[in-house]
């Protein structure tokens, strides 16, 4: 099964758009009234859908959880290999 094919990469993909989405910044829009001959222009902001400390505890849950995946993944991997006995006793000299 690939993993682009499938219906659950995807989900999450749209889920991780949406939250990308709502983390940008302030968007600038311009607008040109036209009033007689002169030519009003008017600057409206548009503010973040959340506020910035959320977005700080949002990344810094994010960085919690790769670091505890890392650290697992390496625990599994590099601390914890299964020991295999390949040694064998040194010769003693008797006397």
């Amino acid at each position: 099964m690939a993993l682009f094919s499938s219906k659950r990469f995807l989900v999450y993909l749209a889920i991780a758009t949406v939250i990308i989405s709502f983390c940008t910044d302030e968007v600038e829009c311009r607008r040109q009234v036209l009033r007689g001959r002169k030519t009003v222009t008017r600057h409206y902001l548009r503010p973040m859908a959340i506020p910035a400390w959320a977005v700080i505890v949002l990344v810094g849950l994010g960085q919690l959880i790769i670091g505890a995946v890392c650290y697992i993944i390496m625990k599994k991997i590099i601390v914890d290999p299964p020991m295999q006995g390949n040694y064998t006793v040194a010769p003693t000299m008797e006397a």
